[in-house]
């Protein structure tokens, strides 16, 4: 079966969602990818590097269809428009696309170290399908804060089940979508917390090698296999790199919330940040300083890494 894939790609995600895209390459045998560009530079660079499992579609073509997100986008800044529009292209991807039976959002962030068939496997069960959180103890108040699960994956069959969950979500994220925190307000998965009993068929995922973040890999046993890394003793499927920062091409925070253990960085980190470097100049061929970064000049880093070579500050 062919698995159906989808993200929103902005100037300041390009390389990582190139980097998510050419992880599925190595582990993924059949698949394609939807992308939608938040512009046109993106869909322009996206169609030079001709990705051949790649369905292109740019934010204006949804807006098309769905004036009330159209009329929030200024409002919002790139963060909060796309978990704005989650709702949105999902139903977009559903209604333009007949023959598509399911989808799979993932957020642009994330890499693939395994075969994805476990997501399908639990997406073959349900008809919406989740992966929690998993604060480690010390942070679990943050559930009051970030959500219950974690929308970097959202796994959706096409069904009036699903289609009645997606108009909902829609609805609640063009309301209030927004990168802070108000009493009785929430950005995208606060709103996710009452899925299982909101809307029929919803399976939280239970494999932890799946949507694996800096929270939850906090005292896990990290190892690695030949080329396969374990998370206590599991596969790791795919990690999820919420709260890295790309500064320049040499200097980054990988993760700008908490700290993380030596091994995580060695094992999983410091590989993406040499892949992230490598797309740079992939992207560069195609169009030179598509993105330089954030460049901060008044930032407290978490987990400041500097990598040697060429740029500002090589």
């Amino acid at each position: 079966m062919i698995h159906n894939y989808c993200t929103v790609l902005s100037k300041g995600y390009i390389h990582r969602g190139l980097i998510l895209y050419n992880s599925l390459k190595k582990y993924d045998q059949d698949f394609r990818f939807f992308f939608v560009c938040m512009d046109d530079e993106v869909e322009s660079l996206l169609k030079r590097m001709t990705l051949d499992r790649a369905i292109l579609i740019t934010m204006k073509h949804i807006e098309a269809q769905d004036p009330e997100l159209a009329a929030i986008k200024a409002v919002r800044n790139d963060k909060e428009y796309i978990w704005s529009s989650k709702g949105s292209v999902l139903l977009y991807l559903f209604r333009n696309y007949p023959k598509l039976n399911h989808i799979v959002w993932l957020d642009g962030d994330i890499e693939f170290y395994a075969n994805p068939e476990p997501i399908f496997t639990e997406l073959g069960k349900c008809s919406i399908l989740l992966t929690k959180e998993r604060f480690v103890e010390a942070y679990s108040e943050l559930n009051n804060i970030y959500g219950i699960f974690n929308t970097g994956l959202m796994g959706f069959k096409k069904n009036s089940h699903t289609i009645n969950c997606l108009k909902w979500f829609r609805k609640k994220c063009i309301e209030w979508c927004y990168d802070k925190v108000e009493p009785g307000k929430w950005s995208d998965q606060m709103y996710v917390n009452n899925w299982p009993v909101m809307f029929y068929d919803v399976r939280v995922m239970k494999h932890i090698g799946i949507n694996v973040t800096a929270w939850n890999i906090q005292g896990a046993r990290v190892s690695k296999q030949e080329d396969e890394i374990y998370i206590n003793g599991e596969k790791l499927i795919f990690y999820h790199y919420s709260g890295l920062k790309f500064i320049n091409y040499n200097e980054f925070d990988l993760c700008s919330y908490i700290d993380l253990p030596k091994d995580v960085k060695e094992l999983i980190y410091m590989p993406y940040i040499e892949k992230y470097q490598n797309m740079i100049d992939q992207v560069n061929g195609y169009v030179d300083n598509f993105y330089n970064g954030l460049h901060y000049k008044e930032y407290k880093y978490c987990n400041y890494y500097k990598l040697g070579g060429k740029g500002a500050n090589g």
